[in-house]
């Protein structure tokens, strides 16, 4: 096969978005040849397949290759993809100007499409809000008089961005909205479409706590994700995406997005990865794993970025002091001089108005348990003014109402703390987010069995079915041992011993492909002693006498 048919057949695969086919076939192209089509290809096939180190060397041997060719246009291309990378994947905010500017000292005043092109990457880059707009709007205008479909839909996406930054948040709502329609439509004629709007979205929803929002998108791209992959395959977008996930639920889905975030940020992105791995501490505080939480905070050694994980497992040990002391530390630095969590691109990622309402919401619960009333209302109150100068964000209404409930409770205003407590399972059951909905059931029992011994009964049952679904342990434990305390039992079908938790099936797996305890844990982000812990209770589970016994075990349950 000569070099053109190769580099053609890896084109059309990626055109189908057969990632590894079109690897092979840049490969096969590239031996012995410096083609810049095949390298800028195989760096595409590798950004897709999450490669994103060596994507990024063929990317700048693609640039290098066109300039020697005399290929402006496409060392244009190169440069412009390079500026993206860098900066929202890489968090290299001075490599991504960097190539924006050789990307513009190469275009010419002729060059109109390239020159959109560089004046989409200069709105994301830009710091004045009117030379942003600017270069977005002209990059609109110029995807229109050209009929580029791509850059009318990123730049639509990005211009919602633009808009809601300013202000205009109905506006911007629309062109985001528009933007991932005809993204996920197929207007655009490359993968890189829906990746861009995909951000843009995100973006869009991180700014404005829009969590239901970017929920319902990540659905409505669930047959594009089946199909070619994630959509948010930038490190920031994955973090944003993560979190969503987080929130809402999909745990398992959640913790691939996340691992994949702390994985292309490691030694890169140090904001960023603290973040990812904050995350993954969280997602195992949901799900009751605490020393695992505590191994993942303490294996980083940023104390700030995971002070908010710390004080949920210091009030989970019952030391309501130190979680007081750690939610104060996270809420004085959120204005502090932390190091940048995401970069200039976008300005997505970063701390936003839900964190701060969940981070008030907990110094709420844990200035109760410490018995500090008035400190605990004053948390409250200062919550319920967060909430009120957001102009509706649902979900921080459920928390203002949720802090509201607990301070009323506490001070045995019965009807009241049930009044907060159902809107907050209001706003929590819209909202889709079933661990803060279940959690808020069980305050809303406590209350109703001063007075509806029956409802609070039917409230906790129906938080426990929840909470063992989700497999939020220890949240599962504390409903089904308050159901025991009224005498209604706990849970219909125990937890037996012989059931693998989600974390054993997960290491089961592992232990089936043959990885060792080390390995598991760089693959888990779990501390060896941990994986350790985790194999014995599987084994013992199992019945079986050793590792090789486990995997033959599962092996036989395997369908055939």
């Amino acid at each position: 096969m000569t070099l053109e048919e190769a580099t053609a057949r890896g084109y059309e695969a990626l055109e189908a978005g057969r990632w590894a086919e079109a690897r092979a076939a840049f490969e096969e192209a590239l031996v012995g040849a410096g083609s810049p089509g095949a390298l800028a290809g195989l760096g595409d096939a590798l950004f897709f397949l999450g490669d994103l180190g060596e994507s990024v060397r063929c990317r700048e041997r693609a640039y290098a290759a066109s300039r020697r060719a005399g290929d402006v246009p496409d060392a244009i291309d190169s440069a412009v993809w390079l500026c993206l990378v860098y900066g929202m994947s890489l968090g290299n905010e001075a490599a991504a100007r960097g190539w924006l500017a050789r990307a513009e000292s190469m275009a010419g005043p002729d060059d109109g499409l390239s020159g959109a092109w560089i004046d989409y990457c200069a709105a994301l880059l830009a710091t004045d809000a009117h030379h942003c707009r600017d270069r977005i709007e002209r990059a609109l205008a110029t995807s229109h008089e050209l009929d580029d479909p791509d850059l009318a839909v990123c730049a639509l996406a990005e211009r919602g961005v633009v808009l809601v930054k300013d202000g205009e948040i109905q506006a911007g709502l629309r062109c985001v909205d528009e933007a991932m329609a005809s993204a996920l439509g197929g207007d655009g004629t490359t993968f890189y479409t829906v990746v861009m709007a995909s951000c843009s979205m995100l973006t869009v929803c991180d700014l404005l706590s829009d969590l239901a929002r970017a929920a319902q998108w990540s659905q409505a791209a669930d047959d594009y994700m089946k199909a070619y992959g994630c959509p948010y395959l930038y490190a920031q977008c994955r973090m944003v995406h993560g979190r969503v996930l987080l929130l809402t639920g999909h745990w398992a889905e959640a913790e691939e997005e996340l691992r994949r975030a702390a994985a292309s940020t490691r030694d890169v992105f140090p904001g960023m990865f603290h973040r990812a791995i904050a995350s993954l501490a969280e997602l195992r505080l949901r799900q009751g794993h605490f020393d695992e939480a505590r191994a993942l905070i303490e294996g980083i050694g940023a104390p700030v970025e995971t002070s908010l994980v710390a004080a949920g497992l210091a009030l989970g040990g019952s030391e309501p002091v130190a979680a007081v002391a750690l939610a104060e530390r996270w809420l004085r630095s959120e204005n502090g001089s932390t190091d940048e969590v995401v970069p200039a691109l976008h300005a997505g990622g970063q701390r936003t108005s839900l964190e701060t309402a969940g981070a008030r919401s907990l110094l709420v619960e844990a200035q109760l348990a410490a018995g500090n009333r008035a400190a605990a209302a004053a948390a409250a109150e200062h919550l319920a003014e967060l909430d009120a100068g957001a102009g509706g964000v649902h979900l921080l209404s459920a928390h203002a109402a949720l802090a509201k409930g607990r301070v009323a409770a506490a001070e045995d205003r019965h009807d009241s703390a049930t009044v907060y407590f159902e809107e907050a399972l209001k706003w929590f059951g819209q909202l889709e987010l079933p661990l803060e909905a279940a959690r808020t059931r069980l305050e809303l029992a406590r209350v109703l069995a001063q007075v509806e011994p029956s409802l609070a009964i039917s409230e906790a049952r129906a938080a426990l079915s929840v909470l063992d679904k989700l497999g939020a342990s220890h949240d599962a434990d504390v409903a089904a041992a308050l159901l025991r305390s009224w005498g209604a039992g706990g849970r219909s079908v125990p937890r037996g011993g012989g059931v693998l938790t989600r974390r054993e099936q997960e290491i089961l797996g592992l232990l089936v492909q043959g990885y060792s305890n080390h390995e598991i844990a760089g693959q888990l982000f779990i501390s060896s002693k941990t994986v350790a812990h985790h194999v014995s209770s599987v084994l013992e589970k199992l019945g079986v006498r050793n590792r090789a016994e486990a995997a033959a075990y599962a092996a036989r349950l395997r369908p055939s």
